[in-house]
Formats: structure tokens, C-alpha cells, sequence
């Protein structure tokens, strides 16, 4: 087929996006189940109440480490839920993108194993720190390329792309920040992550275009 009859054949953007989204929502929810992996208890033959109240206390560690990947997923999947509500047009380009965003996405299990076995480490600690910067960056990606490529809203405001570029990047530099914290103190490191949700709350929003 020639490239002229190519253009011809009409194109379901909105199909189009949604497969995108689909398959973006699958492997998201792939990796937030691959979390729980980590979260068993060893089968001690004979283990009476203490030992078992042991074990449990062995878990915390694990536990902490896949709740914040768990928030993590479950922020960048909202996020990437409200990015698409504006981009209403795709190209190659955008799917590359994508699927760099999703690239880390899966690596999260990895990160969170890191976590919940070494998170005691300053280097664990920097690792997960700077794996879920870069997943960070790839989201800000993702819209930054959609608003210079023209593939979101003809109606989007200056101000309400600016403002969601520098949200969306602000939250990976806290994470990229603290990986040097985390050779201080893994515990440093994990306060400044308190910051991102502190501070989203703190920051005001300029009014988004309304969506049918």
C-alpha cells in the first residue's frame, strides 16, 4: 500500500488512546501486584506466639518498603489518568515515551525488594531513591512531550501547562535530591520523600478546562 493511501485510511484517535491507556493501566497493575511478592511469612515448624510475633516484627521492614511503592504506583497511575483526560492526539513519538515511563514502571518490584530487605543501607536506600527519580522524569516526560508535540487540548491554558510541567518535575528532583540525603542517613532520605506529599497539598492549582 502506498503512503498517499495510507494517509487516506481514516484514524480513530480515541481508539488509538485508549489502547495506549489499556495497556499502560495492565502493566501498572501488574507491577503493583508484583509487590506483594515480598510480603510472607517463612514456615517455621514448630514456631510457638513469640516466635510468630518475631516473624511479624521481621516483616515491618518489608512492609514499610511496599506500601510507599505501593503509593508510588497508585500516584504515577492517577497522574497518568489525568494526563490523558487533555492529550486527545498521538504519534510515534508519544508511545516511545510511554513506554519508557512503563520501563521503569515494572522495575518497581525490583526497587521495592531493595528497600524492604537492605533499606537499613544508605546505597539501598540512594538506589530506590534515584529508580524512582527517574520513573518521575519519564512521567514528566510524557506530558511535556504531548504539550510541545500539540497533542493535547487546543483550550489548555499557559498557566495550567506550566503548572502541571513543574509539579511533575518537582517530584523527582525531591527524589533525586534525596540520594546524596541518603548517605547522611537512609532515614533523612525517607523524610524528604514525606515532602512530595506535604508539599502537593500546599501548592494551588490553577483551574483545568472542563472535560466532556
Amino acid at each position: 500500500m502506498s503512503a498517499d493511501a495510507e494517509r487516506e485510511i481514516p484514524t480513530n484517535e480515541s481508539l488509538a488512546l485508549e489502547r495506549i491507556v489499556f495497556f499502560s493501566d495492565a502493566v501498572m497493575a501488574i507491577a503493583i501486584t508484583l509487590l506483594a511478592i515480598d510480603l510472607r511469612l517463612p514456615d517455621v515448624a514448630g514456631a510457638d506466639d513469640r516466635a510468630f510475633w518475631q516473624l511479624l516484627s521481621d516483616l515491618v521492614p518489608r512492609y514499610f518498603s511496599f506500601a510507599i511503592s505501593f503509593a508510588v504506583i497508585a500516584v504515577y497511575w492517577s497522574a497518568h489518568h489525568r494526563i490523558f483526560r487533555y492529550i486527545v492526539r498521538w504519534d510515534g513519538g508519544l508511545l516511545a515515551v510511554n513506554l519508557v515511563f512503563l520501563f521503569f514502571v515494572v522495575q518497581l518490584p525490583l526497587l521495592n525488594s531493595i528497600l524492604g530487605s537492605y533499606g537499613n543501607l544508605s546505597a539501598a536506600t540512594a538506589v530506590y531513591a534515584f529508580g524512582l527519580a527517574l520513573l518521575g522524569f519519564a512521567s514528566a516526560a510524557l506530558w511535556i512531550y504531548a504539550v510541545r508535540r500539540r497533542l493535547v487540548l487546543d483550550g489548555l491554558t499557559p498557566e495550567f501547562t506550566r503548572f502541571v510541567s513543574l509539579r511533575a518535575v518537582a517530584i523527582p528532583i525531591i527524589f533525586l535530591v534525596s540520594v546524596p540525603l541518603a548517605f547522611i542517613s537512609p532515614y533523612l532520605a525517607e523524610l524528604a520523600w514525606l515532602a512530595i506529599s506535604v508539599g502537593s497539598r500546599l501548592v494551588r492549582r490553577p483551574a483545568p478546562p472542563s472535560v466532556a
